[in-house]
């Protein structure tokens, strides 16, 4: 495991605390992301970068620290990145999750990748979800989907009725009247294509979501994961709205949810905040993102007093159950 992973006595006490009695003792976290740089295989020489080194074994052992005592299962994305050599990535992704079967992996795909080559990816390589990302449009802050996801690649996947996890671009998110138009008509013309909007269909900061809710929650085929959102009012507003049944965990973990800090919010924005340890009038040690996530999903599940049945469903029946239907099989447990 890589050795920027680092969990304290301080981690646990919180968990003790906040979080045992009310994550389920089965999580299936629909929205994780492995990485190497083993050999830079992935990238080009020139485009090294550092970033955390974790494969599947490290992740599942990540979790066991970090969630206590909880099965866990995943899908586990790829890592979007410049220059990525996503033949190389893609295949490594596949192998990585083999020694689980009951937890998948999702492919990376760009606006260059050919439809035979995303083809080769569900039928050689057991692919049941694609990662696109805004990273790879031409203008990635205002990218619309079919920017960085062309609808050649759209056709294939629909062919085949795999999901999309879909990180929205525009500067105002799902809140974008473009975004949503584009939602509803490509859910409608590719109707065997789930979405799973990511991050609370990016929705950081509730400014986003207030409005936009009531219209996502008519939209067909849309599902949500609630990955590194920090903010007790965005889960408030996707459980008190929209079909639990469509609501599913996510940490994005390690990159994001790994931090040590939180995703705080101001106006129509948000921004990662590592916290300081310098405070006279109190502990000003950071907890982990994932942490953060965790107890606001907590409070909002208390103020809308969620059942246990319906906390199951979030953390890990909806999960298992739509990849079960990707998979064309039945529940393995």
């Amino acid at each position: 495991m890589d050795k920027s992973l680092i969990y304290t006595d301080f981690d646990r006490e919180f968990w003790d605390r906040e979080l045992e009695n009310f994550v389920p003792r089965k999580i299936y976290d629909i929205h994780t992301h492995l990485w190497t740089e083993s050999g830079q295989e992935h990238l080009p020489p020139a485009d090294h970068i550092m970033r955390t080194e974790i494969d599947f074994t490290a992740l599942r052992n990540w979790s066991e620290m970090v969630y206590p005592q909880r099965k866990c299962h995943f899908l586990a994305l790829g890592t979007p990145v410049p220059n990525l050599n996503t033949t190389n990535h893609n295949k490594w992704l596949a192998k990585e999750v083999t020694s689980d079967e009951a937890s998948i992996a999702g492919m990376i795909v760009t606006p260059t990748m050919t439809p035979e080559e995303l083809n080769d990816g569900f039928v050689r390589d057991k692919f049941h979800v694609v990662k696109p990302y805004r990273l790879f449009a031409p203008n990635p802050r205002c990218a619309r989907i079919i920017d960085f996801l062309p609808e050649l690649l759209l056709e294939v996947i629909n062919e085949h009725a795999k999901a999309i996890t879909l990180h929205l671009s525009m500067p105002d998110g799902v809140d974008s009247a473009q975004n949503i138009a584009d939602l509803q008509y490509l859910t409608k013309k590719y109707s065997n294509i789930k979405w799973i909007l990511a991050h609370c269909a990016r929705a950081f900061n509730p400014f986003f979501l207030e409005k936009s809710i009531h219209i996502l929650k008519h939209i067909p085929n849309l599902y949500y994961d609630t990955s590194a959102v920090n903010d007790l009012y965005t889960h408030y507003l996707l459980l008190k709205h929209e079909n639990i049944d469509r609501i599913m965990f996510g940490s994005d973990n390690v990159a994001a949810g790994c931090s040590r800090g939180k995703y705080i919010t101001y106006a129509k924005a948000w921004l990662f905040y590592p916290g300081t340890e310098q405070l006279e009038h109190c502990d000003g040690r950071a907890t982990l993102v994932i942490y953060e996530q965790l107890l606001q999903q907590k409070r909002a599940a208390e103020i809308l007093e969620l059942s246990a049945n319906k906390i199951d469903k979030i953390f890990w029946r909806n999960a298992e159950s739509f990849i079960n239907n990707l998979k064309g099989t039945h529940n393995h447990e």
